[in-house]
């Protein structure tokens, strides 16, 4: 995979913790020797994504994928392999031989980062310097402490079209970096680019590894837009991040619950008033992306509404969020707000008195007024199915027909059909119509929305191995005197599986490296996968030179076997082709009898018969303790 010699990959495996860096976008839970959750990698509702601390890998039994600490980050982050080894490398502080930097084909993903940290420590720098006077007011008369303010890197980007651009270009970074990590914008009718950020506060956009990917800016007068956001770039992708989920996320963990808001002040007072489980939407609607993130981490997600505007929002929400994505997934969302799909994701509406955001209502109210808000927050569906008849009140004939098409649409939706026949009910009652016309209706569009397809971002498992090869392929990982003893008798040909055959061929060349050590060297990423599979779920050996013998026997019967069958198409080949009178060559039936008597002794069964032209094996007395050896 990598030019990078082992020595310093090992180095690199030691200095970064597997848990650590995996947890930062999965919630973990000690399982075992392992830690479980869900995968990031792929839609699923019950936790099949491991991790081993000790080998330093992961593997999902879900979707097939698996590796070590670089593969992760190559599949999270969408790097390269010398990109991910330059990143761990410096997260474990090792220094990488002649490391020359980004090279042709890779993504360039490090030089935009380094863009961001620079631009975000100029505009923090300015803001806390001679000309950020207007940015340091704003902040007082928003009641932002300074302590929050530094905690959240907020920085302030100076009036003037290039100023951002000749600070980082006297640092290196190149006019065509900061316009594709929209820092700066392209001039349309000349050549060059200008600050994308002028005269705003600005807000830094963080990953889940706290790595600056956007901005958003905020202005002070009558400019418009209000708020200026970065674009989309190979960094960051608004619909999937949520701000200060970096700062939130052990929080999210410790109340297992999240609390979203709209704005960026919105989040930073609700920061600063001990409500560190909060998160910002980033300007758009709540995404099921967004929530699928919260989900790893959470079992409720909690929304703010102005209470005038709840019914109508709430009902708009749940509608977007309930709408089958381009992948075919529906999200069934039950009468606990629940999204069925992904598992137990409650999400609840909390009401706000009219006019009042999160921001004001905390200034105004305090921290103990806005618990109970929290307090007495109700299910986002039952918000929504409120709303939509509530129009039938006022709508007439054509209003309780609209009504009744949108509440059986959101009840077709529901996964649980017990939940669904109660709302059914329950929503019947106050269309007053037919509560059994209503079930029926839900019932037909639940069967129209059931199209199969792919779940999106799904990992594609690759067939599984014969259990002799996985078990055989598990004891020469596992055993260092297993690999002297069996790998000279396994022959490639006679391994199906091309994971397994290939993890033997790599042991072949490498017989003293650790099963951990072996993903750097394996091609495939089928055999990257079937490694991690073998290396999670560890199993215990038995008694380790009775499985090797066993093994030991199992393959010298195979290779016989294989040679008596091959001795005996010959004779039968050669007796068609001429007469029967013919008497066979001495030579063929000596090395016939030589084999089968070696055969013999090795299974305890009846010497093979020669006048057949194939050997059938004997059955297998029994396999090794702890190991399947059946094929």
């Amino acid at each position: 995979m990598a030019a990078y010699s082992p020595a310093i990959l090992d180095e690199i495996r030691a200095g970064v913790d597997v848990v650590d860096l995996v947890g930062r976008f999965v919630n973990l839970r000690k399982a075992g020797q392992n830690y479980k959750g869900l995968c990031p990698f792929h839609a699923e509702k019950t936790p099949s994504f491991m991790v081993n601390p000790k080998k330093g890998i992961f593997h999902c039994f879900g979707c097939g994928v698996g590796g070590d600490v670089f593969g992760f980050l190559m599949r999270q982050d969408r790097l390269s392999f010398p990109e991910a080894v330059r990143a761990l490398a410096k997260q474990a502080a090792v220094a990488l031989p002649d490391d020359r930097g980004p090279q042709p084909g890779e993504s360039g993903r490090e030089e935009l980062l380094r863009a961001m940290e620079l631009a975000a420590a100029f505009y923090t720098e300015r803001l806390w310097t001679n000309g950020g006077e207007r940015a340091r007011d704003y902040l007082d008369k928003r009641g932002i402490a300074a302590e929050v303010a530094h905690r959240f890197g907020l920085g302030w980007a100076p009036e003037g079209w290039e100023t951002l651009l000749g600070a980082l270009k006297a640092s290196g970074i190149t006019e065509e970096t900061l316009v594709a990590a929209g820092l700066a914008v392209a001039r349309e009718r000349q050549p060059g680019a200008y600050d994308r950020f002028r005269g705003r506060l600005v807000f830094p956009i963080r990953d889940l590894q706290g790595r600056v990917v956007a901005f958003g800016g905020r202005a002070f007068g009558d400019e418009q837009p209000k708020y200026l956001n970065s674009p989309e770039t190979p960094l960051y992708s608004k619909g999937n991040l949520l701000y200060s989920a970096e700062l939130a996320r052990d929080t999210i963990r410790e109340k297992n619950r999240a609390l979203i808001v709209e704005g960026y002040v919105d989040c930073l007072m609700a920061h600063q008033h001990g409500f560190t489980e909060t998160v910002a939407a980033l300007g758009t609607a709540f995404t099921a992306a967004q929530l699928g993130v919260l989900r790893r981490y959470c079992d409720e997600v909690i929304t703010f509404f102005d209470a005038d505007a709840a019914g109508q929002k709430a009902a708009e929400r749940a509608e977007e969020l309930l709408e089958p994505s381009s992948g075919g997934m529906t999200w069934g969302v039950n009468r606990a707000g629940a999204f069925d799909a992904t598992g137990a994701l409650r999400v609840k509406v909390a009401l706000l008195p009219a006019g009042h955001d999160p921001d004001t209502f905390l200034r105004a109210e305090g921290a103990a007024a806005f618990s109970e808000r929290i307090a007495g927050a109700r299910s986002l569906l039952a918000y929504a199915l409120d709303r939509a008849i509530g129009e039938a009140a006022t709508g007439g004939a054509r209003g309780r027909i609209n009504a009744f098409a949108r509440v059986a649409l959101m009840l077709a939706k529901v996964a649980d059909a017990q939940e669904a026949a109660a709302l059914s009910r329950e929503a019947a009652l106050k269309l007053g119509v037919d509560a059994t016309q209503l079930w029926i209706e839900a019932q037909r569009l639940q069967a129209a929305l059931r199209r199969p397809a792919a779940v999106a971002g799904a990992a594609t498992a690759t067939p599984a191995a014969p259990v002799f090869e996985r078990d055989l392929v598990a004891l020469l990982l596992g055993s260092r005197e297993a690999r002297q003893a069996l790998l000279p008798l396994l022959d490639l040909g006679e391994i199906s599986h091309a994971g397994m055959r290939a993890i033997v061929e790599t042991l072949g060349r490498a017989p003293d490296a650790a099963a951990e050590q072996l993903m750097s060297e394996l091609a495939s990423d089928a055999a990257r996968h079937a490694l991690s599979a073998l290396i999670v779920d560890e199993r215990p050996l038995g008694d380790e030179p009775i499985v090797i013998q066993q093994f030991r026997r199992r393959l010298e019967r195979t290779r016989i076997t294989g040679r008596l069958r091959t001795v005996s198409q010959g004779v039968a080949e050669v007796q068609q082709r001429a007469s029967s009178a013919v008497p066979m060559d001495a030579t063929v039936v000596a090395e016939l009898q030589q084999q089968g008597a070696v055969l013999h002794e090795l299974v305890g069964g009846p010497a093979p018969s020669l006048n057949v032209p194939a050997v059938e094996s004997s059955p297998d007395p029994g396999g090794p303790q702890g190991v399947h050896t059946n094929e």
